[in-house]
């Protein structure tokens, strides 16, 4: 009775947000029930591209130091952080762009899963559709994800604010995903 009345009168489905995490959604672009796996997905990801950042981050450790841990010069102090931020800033744009972009719209993770990025019409996601999505993942993020899941669960297509303002969609992949 409940399924039946209320999507009249609210003029669309309302399924209850905990069904969403195992209920096909699809609308011809393909299915969209990826909730569980894009939490896994997230904490793969986070935990490779934190990897490869922290890597360049260590480089900065290694560098030859005075006693103190200081390094020799103040000037070249400044210029190696900032470098070194930059180059953990690239490390990261190509993790969870520029790599997706030429891989099907999949991160490391997003292979894993089985799960890829489409533009709603289904197609390849664009580079500015992927950045997009990167800019607001901090956004999502906040809260311990917290933000990016309630977004995801109120949404018929299961898109958190990245997703949303980016005009993309998480489906399952084409292909096998280990999972």
């Amino acid at each position: 009775m409940y399924e039946r009345s209320l999507p009249r009168q609210l003029g669309r489905s309302a399924r209850p947000i905990v069904a969403r995490l195992w209920l096909p959604a699809t609308d011809g672009v393909g299915d969209t029930s990826v909730v569980a796996r894009r939490i896994a997905q997230f904490a793969v990801d986070a935990v490779a591209s934190m990897c490869l950042a922290g890597a360049a981050m260590l480089l900065f450790v290694l560098l030859p130091t005075h006693a103190d841990g200081s390094i020799r010069s103040g000037p070249l102090s400044t210029t190696i952080t900032a470098g070194v931020g930059c180059v953990a800033l690239a490390i990261l744009l190509w993790y969870w762009v520029l790599r997706p972009a030429g891989h099907d719209g999949r991160t490391w993770g997003m292979q894993v899963l089985g799960i890829r990025v489409v533009d709603l019409s289904g197609g390849r996601a664009s580079r500015r559709q992927l950045g997009v999505r990167w800019l607001l993942l901090f956004v999502d993020a906040l809260a311990l994800g917290a933000i990016g899941l309630i977004a995801i669960l109120t949404s018929e297509r299961r898109q958190r604010l990245g997703d949303r303002l980016a005009g993309t969609l998480v489906v399952r992949g084409r292909g096998p995903g280990l999972v």
